[in-house]
């Protein structure tokens, strides 16, 4: 990884040395067991690489929080949260990409999990892994985090992941695609193109992002205006999230995205890039990667402990994949 806007602060080697992690524990998760073709499934999607960047978001944010009284350390306090983070963003992928979804051949440069183990089976695959990822949290999260913040953790990530979520930004989607009908009395029914987006932005990509960002915060029990403000910086990251995007869908290519671009524009998909254009994407990116940064100096972080957090924004606005 690589940002365009923190010069001080090396986002590589900070996101090597946590991810080398998140891939152990992630390992240690999803041993083989039976049914084997399950488990196979299950592995091939979520330790085929990628970025683990909302793992990442997770750890950062409970390493910038300073509180005494938690006797872990961050990572280790919120490892299984970022883990299970992991899993629910697998599923969504190996959904996303189904025929009857979004009808992929790539991801992360590799056959789509349904090209290689079948629909049936890669449709089984995301469902174990949603899951898995609620049992992670509450049986691997540290025994003396209290009950009521796990119960918490489960029930955002519940909230993340449903129809207020994922998967009622997904549905929002397949409407304004025509993929499936709005049904009788939809509030989509002439919707302006702008309020539709933003909403489907910010369910369908946002919502996992947001809880990412706050959860790990939650673990080091950060204050109720800290958490406010980290919601609101990952609101702001899961739009500019998913503008950055729209514009590689545009404008990249298959070797750098390792999954087919232009795929929006074929399906008649509306993004920021068909309504605004490329220029009008790129000047909304720059918008929010500067009122991100000021909700971040908003916490009362340390510098040291903005900085991750900021590189990471950073990224998600000029990411080349």
């Amino acid at each position: 990884m690589a940002s365009g806007t923190v010069t001080a602060f090396d986002l590589s080697e900070y996101a090597a040395a946590r991810r080398a992690l998140i891939e152990q524990a992630l390992e240690s998760y999803l041993k083989e067991s039976s049914p084997r073709p399950l488990w196979e499934s299950m592995r091939y999607s979520v330790l085929s690489g990628g970025k683990r960047f909302r793992a990442l978001l997770c750890l950062a944010t409970a390493e910038a929080v300073e509180n005494s009284d938690v006797r872990q350390g961050p990572i280790e306090r919120a490892m299984s949260c970022a883990c299970a983070i992991e899993m629910v963003h697998a599923m969504s992928l190996i959904h996303d990409d189904l025929p009857c979804m979004d009808n992929d051949d790539l991801r992360r440069g590799k056959p789509t999990n349904h090209r290689v183990y079948g629909e049936a089976l890669a449709l089984l695959a995301g469902d174990g892994l949603l899951a898995l990822a609620n049992e992670i949290l509450i049986r691997k999260t540290p025994s003396d985090v209290a009950a009521a913040t796990i119960l918490d953790l489960a029930a955002e990530l519940s909230r993340a992941t449903g129809p207020d979520g994922m998967v009622g930004g997904q549905v929002e989607d397949c409407i304004a695609t025509g993929l499936m009908s709005a049904g009788k009395g939809s509030t989509n029914a002439g919707e302006d193109k702008l309020s539709l987006l933003e909403s489907i932005h910010k369910k369908k990509t946002g919502a996992l992002l947001r809880f990412s960002a706050w959860s790990g915060a939650r673990l080091m029990e950060a204050s109720q205006p800290v958490l406010n403000m980290l919601v609101r910086y990952g609101d702001i990251l899961g739009i500019a999230f998913q503008i950055a995007d729209d514009l590689l869908d545009t404008t990249g290519n298959i070797q750098t995205l390792g999954k087919t671009p232009g795929k929006d524009l074929a399906s008649g998909k509306v993004t920021w890039v068909t309504v605004y254009g490329v220029e009008g994407a790129r000047k909304a990116l720059a918008d929010m990667e500067e009122e991100g940064n000021d909700v971040l100096r908003q916490t009362g972080f340390r510098e040291t402990a903005i900085a991750p957090l900021s590189a990471l924004l950073g990224y998600a606005i000029h990411r080349s994949n």
